[in-house]
């Protein structure tokens, strides 16, 4: 008689690493889109500066 051989199981503590790296992996996607968008409002606070600076210089030369 020929034994079939069942694939072993994956282990409960693999299964729960498995889906903890799916939770790790889109935390660190939503880290990335939030950082991004800090540095592009960062990028824009920063200009709004530069120009409101500008502004005040010409105005308290004048």
């Amino acid at each position: 008689m020929t034994e079939v051989k069942q694939p072993p199981e994956i282990s409960p503590i693999l299964q729960q690493i498995g889906m903890l790296n799916l939770r790790i992996n889109d935390m660190m996607t939503q880290l990335n889109a939030v950082m991004k968008a800090m540095m592009e409002e960062n990028t824009g606070l920063r200009k709004e500066n530069s120009e409101l600076k500008a502004k005040q210089e010409k105005t308290s030369k004048a």
